[in-house]
């Protein structure tokens, strides 16, 4: 069972956008209320925000499906391509006539990891990455949207850290970069490993893989390789600027 799925869309579900959260915007907490609407000011001119993620593998399936060209050309973007599409589908079909905005993906800041603690999605991991109790560290934000639905506002899904309970820890001890020593995260080991020639993190990660925690829902190699080589990219791009 996904606690996550919480909005009856078949057209989400399809398209492997399994984990859905709605909040009232009015009943936010004041702090992450009025971040949000200085980063986005629109926000207060709607009543809910929609969280809307995926976990698992069924995701880059439906996205393969799709026929989208997943090159690595820095101006494409296939993955929040294929999920505006999706949820402005979703919304249009099931929503005629409401207002709606995507602010994420787009140009607006908006506190992805925050919203997903206060969803009782996201609880912290050593390697960086938010991992829960159903799909470890395999689930992703893909999409915030403000709109003026009628959505039943959901209840966080309680869960503990699955973190918190693992006594062997194999992502401290696997990284090759040592970036998890002394029970914190390095990033400038991190990226200087990435950078090497012979790195064994250049298209994945490691420490992340080695994640005991709901492995039946790893992705794809096809799909690690795709996401962190992207990250790579950045990386390379940044470091040469």
């Amino acid at each position: 069972m996904n606690p996550y799925q919480t909005i009856p869309s078949a057209l989400l579900n399809h398209a492997g956008l399994n984990c859905h959260a709605v909040f009232d915007i009015a009943a936010l907490p004041p702090d992450l209320r009025a971040r949000l609407v200085v980063s986005c000011p629109q926000a207060a001119s709607y009543r809910q925000l929609i969280l809307i993620g995926h976990g698992g593998s069924a995701f880059w399936q439906a996205l393969q499906a799709s026929g989208r060209e997943l090159t690595r050309n820095e101006s494409a973007h296939p993955v929040d391509d294929f999920t505006v599409a999706t949820v402005q589908q979703f919304l249009q079909s099931e929503f005629t006539g409401v207002p709606y905005e995507i602010v994420y993906p787009g140009s607006y800041t908006v506190s992805l990891q925050e919203l997903g603690k206060l969803a009782g999605w996201h609880h912290p991991s050593p390697f960086m990455v938010g991992i829960n109790a159903t799909f470890g560290s395999w689930f992703a934000y893909r999409a915030v949207v403000l709109a003026n639905t009628d959505l039943p506002a959901t209840m966080p899904v309680q869960t503990e850290s699955p973190c918190a309970s693992c006594v062997a820890k194999p992502c401290i001890s696997s990284c090759p970069a040592h970036a998890l020593d002394d029970d914190k995260f390095d990033l400038h080991k991190c990226l200087s490993y990435r950078r090497q020639t012979d790195s064994a993190c250049k298209n994945t990660c490691v420490a992340r893989t080695s994640c005991p925690v709901a492995s039946e829902h790893r992705y794809s190699d096809a799909q690690i390789h795709y996401h962190y080589g992207r990250s790579m990219q950045v990386i390379e791009a940044l470091k040469a600027g």
